[in-house]
């Protein structure tokens, strides 16, 4: 049987910038409706039938660094990729072990610091089954 994926919606993708708002401060708000649904629609992309991105890892590195350089939204899109990210591999029931590492790793990326491959790396590296539960302060 095989596995499968699932993917982030773009309401999902507008409630974790909603929340990220909210929670922190910034400006609501998107630079780009097409843009958020090109991230969307990445998630799932092929090229000559094949996955362009073909494993979890990859789908969250491509979608994190595209997030990062495309500017959905007028603020907080790190804040947001790195949301999202976490997101992603919770649906899929896998963790990312180290949240504080990825929080440098993306804002690496957001100055030109770490490529998208870099990012693929890192996620094989800190990725591991199981969803974590995150207990209230």
């Amino acid at each position: 049987m095989k596995w499968h994926m699932h993917y982030l919606k773009r309401e999902d993708m507008l409630d974790i910038h909603g929340y990220l708002v909210e929670r922190f401060g910034g400006r609501l708000g998107l630079n780009s409706l097409d843009r958020l649904i090109g991230l969307v629609v990445s998630q799932t992309q092929t090229c000559f039938g094949e996955e362009l991105y073909p494993d979890l890892p990859a789908k969250i590195a491509a979608l994190s660094y595209t997030f990062i350089k495309n500017r959905p939204f007028r603020a907080g899109n790190t804040a947001t990729a790195l949301l999202v990210a976490l997101r992603l591999a919770h649906i899929n029931d896998q963790t990312i072990e180290d949240i504080e590492g990825l929080s440098h790793e993306l804002a690496a990326a957001a100055r030109s610091e770490r490529s998208q491959e870099q990012l693929l790396q890192w996620f094989n590296d800190h990725l591991i089954p199981g969803s974590l539960t995150i207990q209230p302060r």
